[in-house]
This record gives structure tokens, C-alpha cells and sequence, in this order.
């Protein structure tokens, strides 16, 4: 298991910064290869499952998981299919609290 995936996200200090292009190789390493930095902005990933009740039931254990690190990423639900889409709304960016995520999110996903 990666250190990420050991890690509970946390609130961030007022004032915090969207981590820099530079933060983001070490972090990005100790994630499934599938994810992917968008516009330096947001972290997303895609699924394709056999059936809708399978991306439905991936769906609900995103969604267990993201209440319990009160970090919540935008998640859409097609049949067979899921795409999630993960920044910090208050950086307006990416935090260590989306990568914490995100391997949580490896941990648990197909």
C-alpha cells in the first residue's frame, strides 16, 4: 500500500494553495496509472463495468468512502460506465486531500 493511501484527508489552513505542477510527479506515482491531471486543475478517472448495477454499487462505495474523508468528488453514473472528476473546491485546484483520495479510491475500486 502507498503512504497516500494511509492518510485521512484534512481540512486546510485559510489561505492554502493549489499544490504546483512540481508537487504533483510523487504524488500522482502511488496512483493507478489510469488517473490524469486535467488543465493542472483536477484529477479524473473513468470505469467501465459490465452492467449498470455494478457501476451503481462502485458509485455508492465512492460515495461511503468520500463521506467518510469529508472530501467529495463529482461522480457521474452512466450504465457500465463511471467517471469521476476530483479538485479542492477552496483552492480552486489540487490538494495532497485529492491524491489521499483518489489512492483510497484505487484501494476499493475495480
Amino acid at each position: 500500500m502507498h503512504a497516500l493511501a494511509r492518510e485521512h484527508c484534512t481540512p486546510l489552513p485559510a489561505g492554502a494553495r493549489p499544490l504546483t505542477a512540481t508537487d504533483w510527479p510523487p504524488l500522482l506515482a502511488q496512483l493507478d496509472g489510469a488517473w490524469q491531471i486535467v488543465d493542472g486543475h483536477h484529477l479524473t478517472r473513468s470505469w467501465r463495468l459490465p452492467d449498470f448495477a455494478q457501476a451503481l454499487a462502485l458509485v455508492n462505495r465512492i460515495g461511503a468512502l468520500a463521506e467518510a474523508q469529508d472530501h467529495h468528488p463529482d461522480l457521474v453514473l452512466r450504465w457500465g460506465r463511471v467517471d469521476l472528476t476530483l479538485w479542492t473546491h477552496t483552492v480552486d485546484g489540487l490538494s495532497r486531500n485529492d491524491f489521499i483520495l483518489a489512492a483510497h479510491i484505487d484501494r476499493l475500486a475495480p
